[in-house]
């Protein structure tokens, strides 16, 4: 089943990279001899102008039998994702946007499930002002052997005028990372990983690092509701017991691709040990998370 709709999936993201609003099926043609509900040609002109200059943020309800974009409400995975979202744009510019509340979830099935996340995030370098950010996140197939496979699209700040503003472009992250990280993800750290021919890849994440990039504590939170996919905020915070990177790049925890093992336990829970992997192709707001968990009786 997952080998059909990965197909589905390639065959809608293989289109051209352009930066533009999310692909609009064309009016579908009126049967006039059927008897089911038609939709509605001034309607559907309607929901694609409020596609098209919200980016699939701000839509109304319609009528919608070929999938697309409709409001919902804020589930415990939109809440997750949008999240993430912050963290990649904060990771590409640099800013610490701190997240507040997710002010509305709208979502499309194709294949896939996708999110058109806005929330509320707070500036700590504005004197704690409020911003109006917006994400748009797949919920995509699970593979290589992760139990949760993200990737984000769009990360943005809400633009002030309709039809301004950046739109991420397209993308498929099986298509268009690094091949080495095309496979599946790596078991648990072996004890003499460390001290083998690999150990120059690794890097062990200091005390100090850890309070000036919460985001690791976001990746800890990304892991273990793989496992239980419910609310974990009674789990929180978790106690950060040791972060491992793996990667490439020289830049260690910024880097665009790399592995984080992470050894945590949640509040008056169990101990717990996740691997999260970030890839990128390095356009703006294109970020996979990948990960898998495991929970130590």
């Amino acid at each position: 089943m997952y080998d059909v709709m990965l197909e589905e999936a390639k065959l809608w993201f293989d289109k051209p990279r352009v930066n533009s609003p999310p692909p609009l099926p064309p009016c579908p043609p009126v049967d006039e001899d059927s008897d089911d509900e038609e939709v509605d040609p001034v309607a559907w002109e309607k929901y694609q102008r409020q596609v098209s200059e919200s980016g699939g943020f701000d839509v109304d309800l319609f009528f919608q039998p070929f999938g697309g974009i409709i409001p919902g409400g804020c589930s415990d995975h939109s809440l997750l994702f949008g999240k993430v979202g912050l963290h990649c744009y904060n990771l590409e510019k640099g800013t610490n946007l701190q997240f507040k509340e997710v002010t509305k979830v709208n979502s499309q099935i194709c294949s896939i499930l996708t999110f058109y996340i806005t929330l509320e995030a707070t500036d700590p370098f504005h004197d704690n002002s409020v911003v109006t950010f917006q994400t748009t996140v797949t919920d995509t197939v699970l593979k290589h052997q992760a139990r949760l496979r993200i990737f984000t699209t769009t990360c943005r700040i809400k633009p002030q005028v309709p039809g301004t503003g950046e739109l991420g472009s397209i993308w498929y992250p099986d298509n268009d990372v690094d091949p080495c990280y095309k496979v599946d993800l790596p078991n648990w750290l072996q004890d003499d990983a460390l001290s083998g021919d690999d150990k120059l890849q690794f890097y062990e994440v200091r005390d100090w690092e850890l309070k000036e990039n919460q985001w690791l504590y976001l990746y800890a939170e990304f892991a273990l509701f793989s496992h239980w996919e419910d609310d974990l905020s009674a789990y929180m915070p978790f106690e950060m017991r040791k972060v491992l990177v793996q990667t490439k790049e020289d830049m260690k925890l910024k880097s665009g691709n790399a592995v984080f093992y992470l050894s945590f336990k949640a509040r008056g829970g169990p101990e717990c040990r996740g691997i999260v992997r970030r890839t990128t192709d390095g356009r703006p707001g294109h970020m996979c998370l990948e990960t898998r968990c495991w929970i130590d009786k």
